[in-house]
């Protein structure tokens, strides 16, 4: 079986969601931008990526903003942002349907984990000033 031939119109899309992920897209704007109909251009996407355009674009989102998690030191609300959600629940409800942990849970080590390190943690002193003394 012979694979669907590379659409430019298809990989010019992904492009364009890649480098504005950040911005709403809206889905017949965006095949009226390569000539297409709304539903010639689902049809070419979706044989060509596999996923309808929306769903391809909300996978990106995420996997990105699982990446940015893991490898910066951007909080929840600035990856949210940079990927494109605007509301919190939404995002944490997409985050954790496909990824299967809350985005909190992925935080890579930064200078919040020293924080709550166990090793880093301050010890009581004694109430005993001498140290030969026992305790009656």
């Amino acid at each position: 079986m012979k694979a669907p031939a590379v659409d430019a119109r298809v990989t010019w899309a992904v492009a364009e969601m890649q480098s504005r992920m950040a911005e709403p897209f809206n889905m017949a704007e965006l095949a009226g931008r390569v000539n297409l109909s709304s539903s010639r251009f689902r049809h070419l996407f979706t044989a060509q990526a596999g996923l309808p355009p929306s769903q391809y674009l909300r996978r990106m989102r995420l996997r990105r903003a699982r990446l940015l998690l893991e490898r910066s030191f951007l909080s929840v609300k600035e990856v949210m942002a940079l990927v494109g959600y605007n509301d919190p629940s939404h995002f944490s409800r997409d985050f954790k349907s496909f990824h299967a942990v809350l985005p909190s849970a992925v935080r890579g080590p930064g200078p919040h984990a020293l924080a709550k390190s166990p090793s880093h943690k301050r010890f009581r002193q004694s109430r005993n000033r001498d140290p030969g003394a026992r305790c009656a």
